[in-house]
């Protein structure tokens, strides 16, 4: 299993944070090796069903997958799997004053045992991303409207 993790603080609220972080459209944008993301199951729930095709790190996949966990406005968790590969990507959004926000990505790869150097190269591809990866979304965060 591959996993990598990765934090940031930002001067938003929460909920403009959130806001950007469940648009998932919008994760192309942002995540590492996320290159289309598709809502099958709108509005986002859990239980909604959710495509993703990932970059060449990860075989160019494509993951259908199901959110997990969504608690408004803190954490959104989406697990699913394509062929041999499985991945779960768990953002978490901490309010540290009405006006700042931790936020935490985390990213697990699986796979079967034997195909063990695809979740390792995912792993290092995408933890190579990482900082630009926050960056990028702190720039959709910052483009935001605070309000709608």
């Amino acid at each position: 299993m591959g996993r990598v993790s990765a934090a940031v603080d930002l001067p938003f609220s929460a909920d403009v944070v959130f806001r950007v972080a469940t648009r998932v459209p919008d994760l192309p944008r942002w995540l590492p090796e996320v290159v289309a993301a598709e809502l099958l199951d709108a509005p986002l729930a859990v239980g909604s069903r959710v495509r993703l095709r990932l970059g060449p790190g990860t075989g160019n996949a494509e993951i259908l997958g199901t959110v997990e966990r969504l608690e408004v406005p803190r954490l959104l968790e989406i697990s699913g799997s394509g062929g041999p590969l499985g991945v779960r990507v768990r953002t978490t959004m901490e309010a540290t004053s009405p006006w700042a926000t931790h936020v935490s990505l985390e990213l697990d790869i699986t796979t079967p045992p034997f195909l063990g150097f695809i979740a390792k190269e995912a792993e290092r591809r995408i933890e190579a991303e990482l900082p630009a990866s926050l960056e990028r979304f702190r720039a959709l965060v910052d483009a935001e409207p605070a309000s709608d």
